[in-house]
């Protein structure tokens, strides 16, 4: 299992008092790492979910359906960045059975590309 895609979330039974977080566990070792100087590879996944899962909720909550929807976006982007186009950080990679530095990217790179597949998704909605 990949911290990188584990969140939790926490609801109260009304579902109006939402809480989601990361399970990451390896953010502050990297971010040492980042600090010297040197190439990091941290999957950015389940801290986006938690950002986009409060943001799903806020939106069902105000009845707002573009806040639902761009959220909803970002989750498709970050996923088909890694299934449909095969960018993914350095856990994916390893959980794939691919450990060459070529079968990876950077956390920067992974973004960017999550970046560019977005855009085209915000294109084709607006």
């Amino acid at each position: 299992d990949a911290l990188g895609l584990k969140a939790s979330v926490l609801k109260t039974r009304e579902a109006k008092t939402y809480g989601s977080e990361d399970a990451h566990g390896t953010v502050t070792r990297h971010y040492r790492e980042h600090q010297k100087g040197n190439e990091t590879s941290t999957n950015p996944i389940a801290s986006i979910f938690a950002w986009t899962r409060g943001l799903i909720q806020r939106g069902q909550l105000d009845g707002t359906p573009e806040v639902v929807a761009f959220a909803e976006s970002l989750e498709k982007a970050c996923i088909d960045t890694v299934d449909v186009d095969g960018i993914m950080t350095k856990d994916l990679a390893l959980a794939c059975g691919k450990s060459g530095r070529e079968d990876y990217v950077t956390t920067t790179e992974y973004l960017d590309a999550v970046e560019r597949r977005m855009k085209n998704t915000l294109k084709e909605k607006l």
